[in-house]
C-alpha cells in the first residue's frame, strides 16, 4: 500500500516557497522545524495528514497527543457546528450552561475534581494550579519535575531557555526523591510538588513514593495530567496509580484538538481562586465546552482507548521485531497509548526517524508516539513494513557519511542518557526505578 502521494515538481516547489515564507515571517528554526517536522502541513482527517505539496502522512502522534479520536473526528466537529449555530460560539459572561456541564461531567470521571476553572492551555492551567496551590498554602516554594509548558515558573530546569529573573522559587527535583527532600529542607515551607508522570520510565510504586514524600513535607500534590489524563486509562493516571493528588491539570485529548484546559481539584484547595485573579476572556467561548462534550461522550465506553491501546501494541510488537531483526540495541516500550522508542545509537534513532517521517509516517526519535483510536490497521502494517527498509537506509547513512555506529547496547544505559535529556532526571533515579525494556 502506497502512503505517500508523490508531489509534482510545481506542487514541491509551493512547498519550499511555503517554508520559505513559513522562515520569513513566522516559524522558529528551532522548535518549529529542527525539533518538529520541517513541513507545511494543510489538512488532517482522523490518523491522515497532507502537507501543502499534497504529500499524504499516517499521524502516530494524535496531534501531539491533542486528538485521540483522531483530527475531524465527526461527532465533535458536528456538535461543534450546531453550537456555534445556537449561541453564536461566545457569550458576554463567563458563565454558560457548557461549562457548568462540563465542571460536572469531569467531577463524575475523576472524583477528585469536585471544582474545575477553565483555560485554553496546558500552559495556562499548570501555571493556574502552581498559583493556586501557593495562594491557599501561603507558602512560595514549588517543587517540580517534567514538563509543564513555556511560562516563566516552569523554566528552571533549562536555565538557557528562560529569562534572568525566572520564578527563583520554583525548583526541579529531576523525579530524585532524595534530591526532593534535600530541596524541601534548603528551601521550605512548600507550597506544592508538581509532577509529571513519565509512564514508560517509572512505575506506580514511584509515583505513591513520591506522594509520601510531598505529604511528608507539608505540601500540595499536583499531577500534570495535560497527557495523561485521557489517553493513560480512564479516570487518568492518578486513579491508575492510586493517587490522591490535590489538583490535576487536564488539557490534551479534554476537546480532541480544540483548545482547552482545566485545573480541577479538591474544593478546600480550589476555593483560593477567591482570593487571586484567574479570569481569561475566552472562558466565554462556548464551542470549546461542547466539543469537550461531545469528546466525553465519544471516550465514555472505552472503546476509543482501548483501539488506541491495540493500535500502539502492534507498533511496539512490530517495531521491536525489526530491531530484533537487524540485531539493533534498541527498544519500543512500554505504555502502548504512549509509548517511547529508545537507541542505544542516538545518530541512529534520528536517522532512523527521519526515514521513517520521510516515507510518509509522522514518528520522531525523542518524541512520544501517541496513535490515536483513528488509525486503520493496514496503515500500522505499512509502518512496520517501511520500519524495515528504513533501518537498513539509516544504516547505510551512516557508514556512507563514515559516522560511528558504535555505542553501549545495555538499555539501562540508553534509558538514562534519553531520560537525562528528554525530561531532566537523574541517572540514580533511574537505575533505581527503570525496568529494562526487554523484560517488559
Amino acid at each position: 500500500m502506497s502512503t505517500t502521494t508523490p508531489p509534482t515538481p510545481a506542487t514541491e516547489s509551493g512547498h519550499t516557497e511555503l517554508l520559505d515564507r513559513a522562515r520569513k515571517f513566522t516559524a522558529s528554526q528551532t522548535w518549529d522545524l529542527d525539533h518538529r517536522f520541517p513541513l507545511v502541513l494543510d489538512r488532517a482527517s482522523g490518523a491522515e495528514v497532507w502537507d501543502a505539496a499534497g504529500r499524504r502522512y499516517v499521524d502516530f502522534t494524535s496531534c501531539s497527543g491533542a486528538a485521540p479520536l483522531g483530527a475531524g473526528h465527526r461527532p465533535v466537529l458536528d456538535r461543534i457546528g450546531a453550537e456555534l449555530a445556537r449561541s453564536g460560539g461566545i457569550l458576554p459572561g463567563p458563565l454558560s450552561t457548557l461549562r457548568v456541564e462540563l465542571a460536572e461531567r469531569l467531577a463524575a470521571l475523576f472524583p477528585l475534581a469536585e471544582r474545575s476553572v477553565f483555560f485554553r492551555t496546558g500552559s495556562c492551567a499548570t501555571t493556574a494550579a502552581v498559583r493556586l496551590a501557593r495562594v491557599h498554602t501561603g507558602a512560595s516554594t514549588v517543587l517540580t519535575s517534567g514538563y509543564h509548558g513555556w511560562h516563566d515558573w516552569h523554566l528552571q530546569d533549562r536555565a538557557p531557555m528562560g529569562p534572568p529573573d525566572r520564578d527563583p522559587q520554583t525548583h526541579d527535583f529531576r523525579y530524585d526523591l532524595d534530591l526532593l527532600d534535600e530541596l524541601a529542607a534548603k528551601h521550605g515551607p512548600l507550597a506544592a510538588v508538581i509532577v509529571t508522570p513519565e509512564v514508560n520510565f517509572f512505575p506506580h510504586a514511584y509515583a505513591r513514593a513520591l506522594e509520601q514524600a510531598t505529604r511528608r513535607h507539608g505540601a500540595l500534590l499536583i499531577v500534570d495530567e495535560v497527557m495523561t489524563g485521557f489517553r493513560y486509562a480512564t479516570g487518568g493516571y492518578h486513579t491508575a496509580a492510586g493517587l490522591s493528588p490535590d489538583l490535576i491539570t487536564l488539557s490534551k485529548g479534554l476537546a480532541n484538538g480544540t483548545a482547552l484546559s482545566a485545573v480541577s481539584g479538591r474544593a478546600e484547595v480550589m476555593a483560593a481562586v477567591e482570593d487571586t485573579y484567574l479570569g481569561n476572556t475566552y472562558q466565554r467561548e462556548v464551542t470549546p465546552f461542547a466539543a469537550a462534550l461531545a469528546t466525553l461522550d465519544a471516550l465514555s465506553d472505552g472503546t476509543a482507548l482501548a483501539r488506541a491501546h491495540t493500535v500502539g501494541a502492534r507498533l511496539i510488537e512490530g517495531l521491536n521485531d525489526v530491531f530484533a531483526r537487524h540485531s539493533t540495541p534498541a527498544w519500543a516500550f512500554a505504555h502502548p497509548t504512549m509509548f517511547d522508542v529508545v537507541f542505544a545509537d542516538q545518530a541512529l534513532g534520528h536517522a532512523f526517524f527521519q526515514q521513517m517521517w520521510g516515507h510518509g509516517f509522522l514518528m520522531q526519535y525523542g518524541g512520544r508516539f501517541m496513535p490515536s483510536a483513528a488509525t486503520r490497521d493496514e496503515d500500522v502494517e505499512a509502518a512496520v513494513a517501511t520500519a524495515d527498509a528504513a533501518l537498513t537506509a539509516a544504516r547505510k547513512e551512516q557508514q556512507d557519511t563514515g559516522a560511528s555506529t558504535t555505542a553501549d547496547g545495555d538499555p539501562l544505559t540508553a534509558a538514562i542518557r534519553f531520560a537525562e535529556e528528554r525530561f531532566v532526571t537523574t541517572p540514580a533515579t533511574v537505575r533505581r526505578w527503570f525496568t529494562d525494556p526487554v523484560t517488559k
